[in-house]
């Protein structure tokens, strides 16, 4: 599966959901699981809610790296669930993240790098 739409309807199917259904758990219009499907969206604003609701590790949801399956494990701190999903407030983050151009994720992510290696 090499796209974000061969991974989005592998998940979707293989929890026996329709795209309307999905879209609900998800908080979305079906069109928007249509888009994303027929390869017409490649970086979901929502992605972080669409891995959470089909119970898929995000990273494999959006490049294909990394284990399908969402993990189950104790929280590794304040931004995740015990599920090993994010809480509400870094996916509330994420979300944002997705509507930044890549240059602006780029520099981002170079800061928070940063910021990461100063307090080791």
């Amino acid at each position: 599966m090499d796209t974000l739409a061969h991974r989005l309807r592998y998940a979707r199917e293989r929890m026996g959901l329709s795209q309307s259904e999905l879209a609900r758990r998800a908080g979305l219009r079906p069109q928007a699981i249509q888009f994303i499907e027929a390869g017409r969206v490649q970086r979901p604003r929502n992605l972080l809610d669409l891995a959470q609701v089909l119970a898929v590790n995000a990273e494999w949801l959006l490049f294909g790296r990394g284990p399908v399956e969402a993990g189950v494990r104790e929280p590794q701190g304040p931004y995740e669930t015990p599920s090993g999903g994010l809480s509400s407030e870094a996916a509330a983050i994420g979300r944002l993240w997705m509507t930044l151009p890549v240059d602006q994720q780029t520099a981002i992510a170079e800061v928070l790098r940063a910021l990461a290696k100063r307090r080791q």
